[in-house]
């Protein structure tokens, strides 16, 4: 991975354009083309990379996402055509787990289905395309979602959202927003009022105990999430967005007691805390505020009906039925999908929902049945 050019291309941007939010380091880190962390043939994902996601664990975590979408189609009336679109599916494990299951167990949904990847890699492109190749015909390719158009169908954002890039803030009595500059070649970070009004507006709507917040406290905001959710509505006139990613409501977010927030740097499977260091070849992640999604969902036309900790998700959807006779070994990795002190609690599992023009009811899913019980919106 050629990380100096990439790290110098940030320094020559510095040095043009002046201090930049870190935002826009984050973004450059992580999706410059061809250079960054997430558009580098040298991405590696997995056991043997830097960081690895529920479907790496067993395969029965796109079993439960694949009835819970054939859920969604019955929901909708079992239309003719019916989109799955997975945004970020890094090599195609969960895409090819819905995919076998949908195909053995509902034949009918199958028919009716047409799976589109949305992927910026040309290289991790190639991997899904040889994963999937058993489904070919039923499989499309798209670089981003801004012009998919799907009818009714649902979009999947299997630990999406958490690397999209954050705005710094660290309250110095006032909100001043972290921008990244130069101090002989290194990176440093200065100082400055928040490069969008919007940055406030969260502030001023989820920081609520600022009297117990010490000077230097510092969170992320996610602007990007915010126009994510617009154009996800967007895609459909009828449709489900199911987010799964590690978070916490804005009271666990923002709460006085994380003041350094939630940034964290992945590095082969290393915990680091210096996004500064392994430029490009390091992921780097904030978890999701849950309840900003919920909010910014609704304006956006999405309304959320069902969020839980995803063991509770995956139990109230009926895993142990998918489960039943497997051997000892595979359920005791299944265990680390679903028990406290696993992706089970640490992963939140929130599906959003768009109306069709003359629906009325909201559709309940089975997997949401135990709902909110990982707390309050």
């Amino acid at each position: 991975m050629p990380e100096n050019r990439l790290a110098e291309r940030i320094r020559q941007r510095i040095k043009k354009e002046g201090p930049v939010p870190f935002s826009e380091f984050m973004r450059m880190a992580l999706y410059e083309p061809q250079l960054g962390y997430y558009t580098s043939a040298d991405t590696e994902i997995g056991k043997s990379g830097d960081f690895y996601t529920s479907p790496h664990l067993h395969p029965a975590f796109g079993w439960m996402i694949a009835r819970t979408i054939e859920e969604m189609w019955g929901k909708s009336g079992r239309p003719d055509f019916f989109a799955i679109i997975e945004q970020g599916p890094g090599k195609g494990l969960m895409a090819k787990d819905i995919l076998d299951w949908i195909r053995e167990n509902s034949p009918a949904f199958y028919d009716a289905l047409n799976y589109k990847l949305v992927e910026m890699n040309p290289a991790m492109n190639e991997i899904q395309q040889d994963l999937l190749r058993e489904h070919h015909g039923k499989i499309e390719w798209h670089e981003d979602i801004s012009r998919i158009q799907a009818g009714i169908g649902v979009l999947l954002a299997n630990e999406l959202i958490d690397a999209f890039p954050v705005h710094l803030i660290q309250i110095n009595g006032q909100p001043l927003e972290v921008f990244v500059t130069l101090d002989n070649g290194r990176f440093t970070e200065t100082l400055a009022p928040p490069s969008w009004p919007a940055i406030n507006e969260y502030l001023a709507d989820f920081l609520t105990d600022t009297d117990e917040i010490g000077p230097g406290y510092r969170t992320e905001v996610n602007l990007d999430m915010k126009r994510w959710l617009l154009q996800a509505s967007r895609i459909f006139e009828q449709g489900f967005v199911l987010v799964i990613d590690y978070g916490w409501t804005a009271r666990q977010y923002l709460s006085p007691e994380r003041n350094r927030g939630t940034l964290m740097c992945y590095y082969k499977h290393q915990a680091l805390e210096d996004p500064y260091i392994h430029v490009g070849e390091q992921d780097i992640t904030a978890h999701v505020n849950f309840s900003a999604l919920k909010k910014w969902a609704a304006a956006a036309g999405l309304e959320c009906i069902g969020y839980c900790e995803q063991g509770t998700f995956l139990v109230a959807a009926g895993i142990e039925k998918v489960i039943t006779g497997l051997p000892v070994a595979e359920l005791a990795k299944i265990k680390g999908l679903i028990l406290p002190g696993t992706m089970g609690e640490t992963h939140k599992v929130m599906a959003l929902y768009k109306k069709g023009p003359s629906e009325q009811a909201t559709p309940e899913l089975a997997g949401f049945s135990l709902r909110n019980r990982a707390g309050t919106l």
